[in-house]
């Protein structure tokens, strides 16, 4: 299943609640157009402790204000989704949005195939 996986900054000049609030009117944008953009899942996270944590590990500071994951059946349906009108004109309008509450030129995007290990509600011992 190939996945977009991306961690979002927040644009500078709102507020984390501000931010929230935009991708919570966002997010309404994406899935109403799930279908267009051959998208089959769609995931938020944010930090449950946003002015850091301690991971006990030494790794870097989370220091974004959200992630947002999107899936895909393959790469193949997501190109075709960008090679439809309808869907691009789509696109164009949730860029143009997204400009408005996320700082793109600070946050990540990351393109992947992911392998599942452990299935939802799966409880092996």
């Amino acid at each position: 299943m190939f996945k977009i996986t991306m961690l979002v900054k927040r644009a500078p000049s709102i507020t984390q609640q501000e931010f929230l609030a935009h991708w919570a009117a966002h997010s309404q944008k994406v899935l109403a157009n799930q279908k267009e953009l051959n998208i089959i899942r769609y995931a938020k996270a944010i930090p449950v402790f946003p002015e850091g944590q301690s991971t006990k590990r030494e790794t870097a500071a989370f220091n974004y204000d959200a992630m947002g994951e999107l899936w895909y059946e393959s790469v193949q349906a997501f190109a075709d989704a960008r090679n439809s009108e309808v869907a691009r004109a789509v696109l164009a309008e949730l860029m143009e949005d997204e400009a408005r509450f996320c700082d793109m030129k600070n946050s990540v995007m990351w393109f992947g195939e992911e392998e599942t290990l452990i299935e939802f509600g799966s409880k092996k011992a």
